[in-house]
């Protein structure tokens, strides 16, 4: 299964700009088969899972939100490797925070929500989880993405 998220977040990060249809069915296909893996190593009762899903699908559906302004960041990122200036660079450096600080807000958010319903433990263990997954896809995403040029010798200041 982890195979198969790591080459969905593969594809979908190198193809998926080209072919929006393309790019929502996997946008779809990662978001099932992180579920997938979630339920999997959260074992839940049948009452916490009644009250768990409906949260975590909230949870996600705001977590896309963020992952569209990332990966526009990305494509931008790549779109300028060639031409990247100072100022683009620094607007994206300050997106790129504002979009880590809202991902770290939300898991907060989500995780207080969790453990008012479920409890603190399995809400813990939804956190770890989570972070593990957007980890994996975090670094299938940066993989893809070039760094930024620099010429030896460039820019010193601002």
């Amino acid at each position: 299964m982890k195979l198969f998220l790591v080459a969905a977040v593969l594809f979908a990060a190198t193809t998926g700009y080209a072919q929006s249809y393309t790019s929502a069915l996997m946008r779809q296909d990662i978001k099932s088969e992180k579920t997938e893996l979630m339920a999997g190593s959260l074992p839940l009762t049948e009452k916490q899972a009644q009250v768990f899903w409906p949260i975590y699908r909230d949870y996600d559906h705001e977590l896309s939100k963020l992952a569209d302004k990332r990966l526009a960041v990305a494509k931008e990122v790549s779109e300028k490797y060639d031409t990247m200036d100072a100022k683009t660079a620094a607007r994206l450096v300050k997106e790129s925070f504002g979009i880590y600080q809202g991902r770290n807000k939300l898991l907060e958010k989500y995780y207080n929500k969790v453990s008012k319903a479920i409890g603190v433990i399995p809400a813990a263990r939804f956190l770890q989880v989570e972070n593990q997954l957007l980890t994996l896809l975090d670094a299938q995403l940066m993989d893809e993405v070039p760094l930024i040029k620099v010429k030896a010798g460039g820019e010193t200041k601002k």
